[in-house]
């Protein structure tokens, strides 16, 4: 049966909201490591084009997790202009990224990630052990899917638009800095999961 112009609207309104949260809800399942949950946005034949990895999505919710536990001290992906173009069963969307990765102050972790000629311009004498920030600029471009009423990722590419490396300058232990407490962690031990499993347990 044919929609009517109000119930076209309030079904492409709807999914667009309930896009627009899957494309956050990926950023919160790379910066808290959490494989399943990231798994649970794409469709099992989706595919993610990442430059550091190109193939099915399951597969790269697995590299990337354990790529980023592995490379980073921590992640924060954050959201900025998003575009959603709804198509009856089909959406496709850009949204701008901006990240700040804080990579683990191994020479071979720079290296790798950063590059020799960057990992040339320190003492590492004196610099060993101080992490270092990849602050990165870009986008996502995604098509979703409705299959059975249900809205997921069906194929995913990410473009970089500009970054920038250097030292990490980052305080948490003095001034007022030493006070903002929690910091952030991983799944399962990030505040947010022991905040929501109180409000669950009506606490």
């Amino acid at each position: 049966m044919m929609m009517g112009q109000s119930e076209a609207l309030l079904d492409e309104l709807a999914s667009r909201a309930r896009i627009s949260d899957m494309l956050l809800l990926y950023c919160r399942a790379l910066d808290r490591c959490d494989v399943e949950l990231m798994k649970s946005l794409y469709w099992e034949d989706a595919v993610d084009n990442h430059g550091v990895f190109n193939g099915g999505a399951a597969a790269f919710a697995e590299y990337i997790v354990g790529d980023t536990k592995q490379r980073f001290e921590s992640t924060v992906h954050a959201l900025g202009n998003m575009l959603i173009e709804v198509e009856g069963d089909v959406a496709h969307s850009e949204s701008y990224l901006i990240a700040n990765c804080v990579l683990k102050g191994d020479r071979a972790k720079v290296e790798d990630t950063f590059g020799p000629s960057y990992a040339a311009k320190f003492d590492w004498d004196e610099v060993a052990g101080i992490p270092h920030e990849f602050f990165f600029g870009g986008r996502y471009f995604d098509r979703f899917e409705r299959r059975n009423g249900e809205w997921r990722i069906a194929e995913r590419m990410l473009l970089m638009d500009w970054n920038r490396c250097d030292i990490a300058r980052s305080i948490f232990d003095e001034g007022m800095l030493a006070h903002l407490r929690p910091l952030g962690r991983r799944h399962p031990d990030d505040a947010l999961y022991h905040f929501r499993r109180a409000v669950e347990a009506g606490r």
